[in-house]
């Protein structure tokens, strides 16, 4: 068995925690001891999913398939900067300047470069059939959107009180198609040979993007349009949001 075959068994195997462990958060009161559990091993299982996929990302490059590991390359740096945006967004939801950090702009314009590499890439004619083309423009258009969405959150700061319940929630909208697509792909594609299809493989992914969009509408208006935060200090704020939250 090769690396990249460890890898992806290791992948798939570690993914089957990483959506149990999504759901487990998703499903549970929010702010609830469960809901901190679930959110934790999430956040666990994903470090080593993501430790999997640049092991993925050497195979490939050994195996003499370096379009692969720019691939993998990539959807682990979508899946670092979501991790990070769900965690941090909670950790410093009293202080945004804190969560606006050197380390969010590097991430910002890290995901926008590499999105605007592989446009270029899914743009040139050595790319090769239209299919390929246009799962590698669906991946640029994700992490684009991810990095505007970013450069958005840096240009207008604390904006409204719950401002880092909204990045929670569009990271976790982030994680919900990064996870619920990586597991269609991998673990579908290892028992339904057509998962390997281009262009089967383009429509997953962007069914999973749109999905993602809907459920991160749904979730805006569920948790950020219920009530308004009653002034005073950044922390007590926070608090309460949580309480209207959940």
């Amino acid at each position: 068995m090769t690396l990249f075959d460890t890898a992806r068994q290791a992948h798939i195997l570690i993914g089957t925690v990483v959506l149990a462990s999504f759901w487990v958060a998703a499903l549970a009161a929010k702010g609830s001891a469960l809901h901190k559990r679930g959110g934790r091993l999430y956040v666990l299982s994903m470090a080593a999913l993501l430790a999997a996929t640049l092991v993925l990302a050497a195979g490939s490059a050994l195996a003499g398939v370096p379009m692969r590991a720019v691939f993998n390359v990539y959807v682990t740096l979508i899946s670092v900067v979501s991790v990070f945006m769900a965690w941090r967004s909670i950790a410093s939801r009293a202080d945004v300047h804190r969560y606006l950090d050197w380390r969010y702009k590097a991430l910002c314009v890290l995901l926008g470069a590499y999105g605007l590499f592989l446009l270029g890439l899914a743009l040139s004619p050595g790319m090769g059939e239209p299919a390929r083309r246009a799962l590698v423009a669906c991946f640029a258009l994700l992490g684009l959107s991810i990095a505007g969405a970013m450069a958005w959150r840096l240009r207008r700061g604390a904006d409204h009180p719950r401002w880092w319940l909204s990045e929670h929630l569009t990271a976790m909208g982030i994680n919900f198609a990064a996870t619920h697509a990586s597991f269609s792909l991998l673990a579908g594609g290892a028992v339904f040979a057509v998962l390997k299809e281009p262009w089967v493989r383009t429509g997953v992914l962007a069914a999973w993007m749109t999905s993602a969009l809907v459920v991160r509408l749904w979730a805006g208006r569920r948790f950020l349009g219920r009530r308004t935060a009653p002034a005073g200090p950044p922390g007590e704020r926070g608090q309460a949001a949580v309480g209207a939250a959940g």
